[in-house]
């Protein structure tokens, strides 16, 4: 019997079916998809014998890639950066099947192929026009503000209520629990607390975009419009009533990582904000460079005690991710091309984390898959920055805050592994960032297309 109410993920396969007939496939996304890829952890998935096995969002997300090749068949566009991303797909599946077999392999390429690329395709041909980037940045805010009680109810429970009351369908699906200076660090249907970090500084910087669009100071839509009304009763905006949730929350999940990238990534959006983008864009990364090599110099000195010192426990836990990458150096070089497959890379006692997602997919498919990944990120920021440098003075363009965005994911993955929720997201960026540079005529005023 509990095996059968797995099935239930098959209703956000219905709900997107119904509401891609109805309203159309725009309408599955923002109303449908996005919800289910948000609220659904992905430990929440069914096992069908003999066939891939989807979660929420993989169920929601198979009309709409069926609705997008059908509409696209024959006019798909293929740049650099889908020559990249399939690049990294073929690395990384065919290193599974050299390192696991091909039951797993299957498996592992229809994730690739429904979370990733699927998310590639939504944000590339559903994200078209200036309105669906408004859209789109809004429904991750009012997501995440519904999530701010979630994370308080977590904070206080140790347990996310997305969990406690759905757990009965999916019995083998655990929560974990991470614990900082005894508090609960609030991980909500995100696997980890560093990974629910990186998303809520994420949607972050789409809400402060939306702030200087001057979005969050016109009559909203719906939910947001009734989260608008109540809080009037606030002394301060509605604009910096979402800032404080979000940081909130941010502070709750208790991940340096993050927080580091967050000051980072703002730096890359802020320069969007100076009339001289050039010239802010070289002092940024002048000052990020300086800052890097800075950061690299006292974390070496804050991890390396003195005769008769004890560390402190957090930089135990730097500590940890150094001499765990020089203790796993050896596998790596077993398999240097190839890896040891998704699940099956070797485990030195007392160091299973690998918090160091492109040193773990190294050790997974060899290192010519975080090599890709790195230059998929590297393409992505140079291309927004350049299309965003080029936007008119009087927009703010939606490319800055995607290289923000990337520059956050890259400081924090060197903490984390990459998983949940975070690795579509990035693709769905990047999707969504190859729409934004590719249209050809869009108003000036609007400064979503500017990016």
């Amino acid at each position: 019997m509990a095996a059968m109410t797995r099935y239930v993920v098959f209703v956000a396969m219905l709900l997107a079916i119904v509401v891609i007939r109805r309203r159309g496939p725009q309408a599955a996304f923002l109303d449908v998809w996005l919800p289910f890829f948000l609220f659904m952890p992905f430990s929440f998935w069914v096992d069908i014998p003999g066939l891939p096995d989807p979660n929420f969002m993989q169920a929601a997300i198979l009309p709409l890639i069926a609705v997008i090749l059908r509409a696209q068949i024959g006019r798909l566009h293929i740049g650099r950066m889908e020559v990249l991303l399939a690049m990294y797909v073929v690395i990384r599946v065919v290193a599974d099947f050299l390192g696991r077999g091909y039951s797993d392999a299957q498996n592992y390429a229809f994730y690739m192929l429904s979370s990733l690329i699927g998310s590639y395709l939504l944000g590339r041909y559903l994200i078209d026009r200036p309105e669906m980037d408004v859209a789109t940045a809004r429904r991750f805010v009012l997501i995440f503000l519904c999530f701010f009680p979630m994370f308080l109810f977590e904070l206080k429970f140790w347990v996310s209520p997305i969990y406690k009351f759905m757990a009965f369908l999916f019995p083998n699906a655990g929560s974990g629990l991470s614990l900082r200076y005894g508090l609960a660090r609030t991980a909500a249907s995100f696997e980890h607390p560093i990974l629910a970090c990186i998303l809520v500084v994420a949607v972050y910087r789409l809400h402060r975009w939306l702030h200087w669009q001057g979005e969050w100071q016109r009559p909203q839509p719906g939910w947001l419009g009734r989260i608008q009304r109540w809080a009037r009763a606030l002394p301060w905006s509605f604009s910096t009533t979402i800032t404080v949730a979000l940081v909130l929350m941010a502070a709750m999940t208790i991940s340096r990582g993050p927080w580091i990238g967050g000051f980072a990534g703002a730096m890359v959006a802020m320069v969007g904000r100076f009339r001289n983008r050039r010239h802010a864009l070289v002092l940024m990364l002048s000052l990020l460079l300086l800052g890097g090599v800075g950061g690299k110099l006292a974390l070496d000195a804050y991890v390396t005690p003195a005769v008769g010192e004890v560390l402190s426990g957090e930089a135990e836990t730097m500590l940890y991710r150094k001499v765990m990458v020089e203790r796993y150096q050896a596998y790596l070089m077993d398999k240097f091309w190839t890896g040891w497959g998704l699940t099956t890379v070797p485990k030195i006692q007392g160091m299973e984390s690998i918090d160091n997602a492109f040193f773990l997919m190294a050790l997974q498919h060899g290192v010519l898959a975080p090599t890709v990944f790195l230059l998929i990120f590297l393409y992505a920021i140079a291309s927004q920055l350049k299309c965003a440098v080029r936007a008119p003075r009087d927009v703010v363009p939606l490319g800055f805050t995607f290289a923000g965005i990337y520059v956050v994911c890259l400081v924090s993955f060197f903490t984390v592994y990459m998983g949940s929720q975070t690795e579509p997201m990035i693709f769905l960026l990047l999707g969504w960032g190859e729409s934004i540079k590719r249209r050809r005529a869009v108003p000036a005023a609007d400064t979503a297309a500017a990016g």
